[in-house]
């Protein structure tokens, strides 16, 4: 028995609630002039899209090389971050990796669709493989799709609320990690009207929230992959 084609649109619709959210940030952190966590906002705004033309074909569009074009300029970015953060604060895992695992993983998405791909990048779900027969490695998949989980579970056990967005390496969570109490807002205090916005927008773990849909979402996606 096939998935369910309503499964489908729910995907489709949660991973356009991400990238919209994730939008509403992006636009709050440029007009408060903030730029913490900017570009985790960028990557799921554009994944959240991206995955929302996966799931729904009649919702994607734009070429696919572009977006592969994009996600790879995500990969580099995220991964020069990941070797800074270490370079910087010592040996761990920096949260940048796993973005730049996500945008790997969404690059291999295009690569290797769970369906046949038109001319506007679309994927027809309902259709099994590339016109070439070219499919991912089930391992690979499989493996992506257990490190997201993972970073879901992680992610709503980690005490660092927000540490998915920002990391836990700004000086909110570093004096939390000192036993000053618990971490302050990492966006900081509010800036007139746009501020006060932010702040009740921009909550902690509605931003992890987010991380962990978008998780779920490209486990799930990996997983019809192979």
């Amino acid at each position: 028995m096939g998935t369910p084609a309503w499964l489908y649109y729910l995907f489709g619709a949660l991973m356009l609630v991400v990238a919209g959210y994730c939008f509403v940030l992006l636009v709050l952190s440029v007009a408060t002039h903030r730029p913490a966590g900017r570009d985790v906002d960028i990557s799921h705004t554009l994944m959240g899209i991206a995955m929302a033309g996966m799931f729904v074909p009649s919702w994607a569009f734009g070429p696919r090389a572009l977006w592969e074009l994009a996600f790879a300029v995500l990969l580099v970015w995220f991964a020069v971050r990941s070797m800074q953060s270490i370079q910087r604060f010592g040996l761990h895992v920096p949260h940048a990796l796993v973005h730049a695992v996500m945008s790997f993983a969404m690059i291999l998405m295009y690569w290797f669709p769970a369906g046949l791909v038109s001319g506007s990048g679309s994927m027809d779900m309902s259709m099994a493989g590339r016109p070439d027969g070219a499919h991912l490695d089930a391992g690979l998949g499989l493996l992506l799709a257990l490190v997201f989980l993972g970073s879901a579970i992680f992610t709503l056990a980690s005490p660092n609320k927000g540490a998915s967005h920002h990391g836990t390496h700004l000086p909110a969570y570093a004096m939390s990690a000192a036993g000053t109490g618990s971490p302050a807002s990492p966006h900081g205090g509010p800036d007139g009207t746009t501020g006060e916005v932010e702040a009740m927008v921009a909550i902690p773990w509605l931003e992890d929230l987010s991380h962990v849909v978008m998780c779920i979402g490209m486990a799930f996606m990996l997983i019809l992959m192979v």
